[in-house]
């Protein structure tokens, strides 16, 4: 009888310690096949274009490379003020950047839209050499596409963003999707 009490114990810490290592698991596998996902996601969105299903839903073929697709989806309500950008220019954004499971990496805007009251647009130069800024080649390619006063959402392909290595929090192979608002941008001539 006293060995059944000693292994009663011993049993429901084995099935405690089973039910963690299950939890773990789950945590970890929220990135398996993380490739594949993101190749799955950019192909549905062209599935939505060749549907014809959003018609808000188009396509911005990068001049760094015209075989890849940047998908773009102008958002409602904002007011073009302006021409588009160009490759030397100073912007100023809100943006908010995550990835396909809808976690945010970076952003400088906390509620659904920006608001000037409460968030601060930061500035950026459209294209530098400069790694303090880490500015993606997706990131360029569209902002030379925008019109000042626009909003648009943006799902750049990995290879416009941090490629297969990654960089940070962010996987390599991660579509990262921009939630951009172009405020306002200066020629380097004018800073």
């Amino acid at each position: 009888m006293n060995k059944k009490i000693v292994l009663l114990p011993v049993l429901l810490l084995m099935m405690l310690l089973s039910f963690t290592s299950c939890n773990e698991s789950t945590a970890v596998s929220q990135y398996d096949n993380w490739q594949q996902r993101n190749q799955t996601f950019l192909d549905s969105l062209q599935n939505v274009i060749d549907s014809k299903s959003n018609p808000n839903l188009f396509v911005v073929t990068p001049m760094s490379n015209s075989k890849l697709k940047i998908y773009a989806e102008k958002v409602a309500g904002y007011e073009v003020q302006g021409s588009a950008p160009l490759f030397t220019d100073t912007i100023q954004v809100y943006y908010r950047g995550k990835l396909i499971n809808g976690e945010v990496f970076d952003q400088n805007f906390q509620g659904a839209n920006p608001d000037a009251n409460l968030d601060v647009p930061v500035k950026y130069p459209v294209f530098t050499s400069d790694t303090k800024y880490q500015i993606i080649t997706g990131w360029t390619e569209v902002l030379q596409k925008m019109k000042k006063g626009e909003r648009w959402v943006v799902y750049i392909p990995y290879q416009l963003a941090y490629g297969s290595a990654g960089s940070g929090a962010i996987l390599g192979y991660s579509t990262l999707i921009f939630d951009i608002n172009l405020v306002n941008y200066w020629s380097h001539k004018s800073n």
